[in-house]
């Protein structure tokens, strides 16, 4: 009854269909990737906000010149991350023979200062910064360089 006459052209309604299906499939696919590749960026801006917050707090205890023994104190930012320094004394392993009594005579010390970070709602930190302070025993915090004329 309905035959296809020579040189009728056009697609049947299987292969309309079966592409349809294929094309949904790519984009489905697409749009997948697309949220991943989403996800993926909120979390390293998220990574890389805590690690400026981290800089951030190791230097502002750096530069506090009353910090002349071991201490510990915390705080949070705006975002709800909350963070913790804590400073205390380091002693550093010293090779056979070494006088310990002269490390007493240079008139300073090494502090040892560790910053932890804790996401919003975590008690377990997931960033950490370490450093050393070189501070004077006789109270007074050494110069990093010379001093400005």
């Amino acid at each position: 009854m309905n035959r296809r006459t020579r040189g009728a052209e056009g697609f049947t309604l299987l292969e309309v269909v079966v592409t349809l299906t294929v094309l949904a499939v790519g984009v489905s696919l697409t749009l997948s990737l697309i949220s991943g590749s989403l996800g993926n960026i909120r979390k390293v801006q998220s990574r890389a906000r805590v690690v400026e917050h981290a800089r951030t707090v190791m230097e502002l205890a750096l530069l506090d010149g009353n910090i002349r023994a071991a201490t510990a104190f915390t705080g949070d930012f705006e975002d709800g991350t909350r963070w913790s320094v804590q400073v205390e004394e380091y002693l550093p392993e010293l090779p056979e023979g070494t006088d310990a009594a002269a490390l007493e005579r240079l008139g300073s010390r090494l502090l040892r200062y560790r910053v932890e970070m804790f996401p919003p709602g975590s008690g377990t930190p997931d960033f950490g910064l370490e450093t050393l302070k070189l501070v004077s025993t006789a109270g007074e915090s050494l110069p990093a360089g010379p001093e400005p004329q």
